[in-house]
């Protein structure tokens, strides 16, 4: 039971702080990229900066960072169900997360909303889909680490 409880606070650290970098890489460093490209869709830019309510990111962090952290309890869970077939150290366990919630995820995400709802150009899903590598491995890395040594060894 232990093993469960530090496996899902890991992942309400480790996604928290995935937020953190994928706001860092989204709208801060990338923000020129993909926001103020002309190229990019006009729909982006509205539900993003534009249309109310604008996304609770922006107009409640708080509460926003709360349910990363939530989700990532499940992520925690999830990666300790996992581990004795990522990898048999913990870096490995981490990119073999990553890679698995990245083809999963962020693939999927890309696609249908970016892409497929909102008309971002392909050259754009790009740069995003190697911010969601940076981030996942940041998430998948940390994850790994702050679950410990004994997560694959169930």
């Amino acid at each position: 039971m232990q093993l469960w409880i530090r496996a899902g606070l890991a992942g309400a650290v480790a996604f928290t702080l995935a937020n953190i970098v994928s706001n860092l890489l989204f709208f801060q460093l990338g923000h020129g990229i993909l926001f103020e490209n002309p190229m990019q869709s006009d729909k982006i830019i509205a539900v993003m900066f534009e249309l109310e309510p604008l996304p609770l990111m922006f107009t409640n962090g708080p509460l926003y960072l709360a349910i990363a952290a939530a989700i990532g309890v499940v992520h925690g869970l999830v990666f300790l169900w996992l581990a004795p077939v990522l990898g048999r150290s913990r870096a490995a366990r981490g990119l073999g997360f990553a890679v698995v919630t990245w083809a999963l995820m962020g693939l999927y995400f890309e696609f249908h909303t970016p892409f497929n709802m909102f008309g971002e150009p392909v050259a754009l899903v790009a740069v995003e889909l190697l911010f969601w590598a940076i981030v996942l491995l940041v998430h998948g890395m940390a994850l790994s680490f702050l679950a410990g040594p004994k997560a694959a060894e169930r």
